[in-house]
């Protein structure tokens, strides 16, 4: 069996270390799925790429199931989830859980998903999904992504023991990572997904290693209801407002879905902010007055994300998404020029 190449990147190991890795290898490579309604479901021979991902989305939105999953990207510890999904009275209920760390949880009823961490208050928002390991519009909403890529389905092979559909997932302008997909041949959830580069070197890889599928709905949402969670936290829209610059020319299928001035929750900082999103990756653009000098662009890729910054006449402007440095460095140049006197920075 060749080295995996978490081995040959992190020489050094606690004796915790070597156990959870040892632990999270034997996930991925030996654990069969457990999905009980999925054995009396019909497999397709032959399958073309819309069929396929529309079956998908059906089974990801309306099935109950719950799926353990590892997310790996190299040179990073592993990072284990548990993710379940159902039906409750005709409302999608959904939970995200972290099973390292912290006891942090992401519920979803409906349009309202609460969030619970040790380290904040407790609150929710109302939104319509959870933001998880797997692309969410890949998963349940594949119509969004096809401007900006092209899909094909590549044939069958195995993933953790259960033969599956494998996709790919291909940048149509070649200026964004590519993806490769493996659909479970019997009841169309995603099992495996992996982000890669041009040269076809892993970024990031999300894999299922256990996923059972039931036709009554998880213990862990029968008693839930909307009156027992957090409060929904009810942000005041930003006031009436024109930002100054823009970005002129986009990737292809990516556009602009946001934009407004707020504060950083971190720093408290106030910039402007564009959200940019191509149905796959999120990339947010920010501006802000420079606290410092900075002569050259600061650009580095930690965990899967591009962090690009630059200063100009006073105002720092900052890219940060799951994206090529490469295609970062071309939204950082189609930015809009920008003078200092062109930035609101008042939330």
């Amino acid at each position: 069996m060749q080295a995996h190449p978490y081995l040959l990147q992190r020489p050094a190991f606690s004796v915790v270390s070597l156990f959870s890795f040892f632990t999270v290898l034997f996930l991925l490579y030996s654990l069969p799925i457990n999905a009980q309604a999925a054995n009396n479901m019909p497999q397709a021979t032959n399958i073309e790429a819309p069929e396929l991902l529309a079956k998908m989305a059906e089974a990801t939105n309306t099935l109950n199931y719950a799926s353990t999953l590892i997310v790996y990207r190299p040179g990073a510890e592993p990072v284990p989830y548990l993710w379940k999904h159902g039906i409750k009275d005709d409302v999608p209920v959904e939970m995200l859980s972290e099973l390292n760390g912290p006891n942090a949880k992401t519920l979803r009823y409906g349009n309202q998903v609460s969030y619970f961490n040790p380290d904040m208050s407790a609150h929710s928002l109302l939104q319509s999904h959870i933001h998880g390991p797997f692309a969410h519009n890949l998963i349940r909403y594949p119509e969004a992504i096809a401007t900006a890529y092209e899909v094909i389905v590549v044939g069958k092979s195995r993933v953790a023991g259960n033969e599956a559909w494998q996709v790919r997932v291909l940048s149509r302008d070649n200026s964004r990572y590519n993806y490769i997909l493996w659909v479970d041949a019997a009841s169309f959830l995603p099992l495996k997904l992996n982000m890669v580069n041009a040269k076809g070197d892993l970024i990031e890889q999300v894999q299922a290693t256990n996923l059972t599928i039931t036709d009554t709905l998880d213990n862990a949402f029968v008693d839930m209801a909307l009156k027992d969670l957090p409060a929904v936290m009810h942000i005041n829209p930003p006031k009436s407002f024109r930002l100054n610059w823009g970005v002129t020319h986009l990737p292809l299928g990516m556009k602009q879905v946001k934009r407004d001035i707020h504060r950083l929750s971190i720093t408290e900082d106030v910039v402007e902010y564009i959200l940019l999103s191509d149905g796959m990756v999120d990339v947010s653009v920010y501006l802000q007055k420079a606290t410092y000098q900075q002569a050259e662009d600061v650009l580095f890729t930690k965990d899967a994300v591009t962090f690009l910054s630059r200063v100009t006449d006073s105002i720092q402007v900052s890219v940060v998404g799951k994206i090529p440095p490469a295609t970062a460095q071309r939204i950082m140049q189609m930015i809009a020029s920008v003078e200092a006197n062109d930035v609101q920075l008042n939330p």
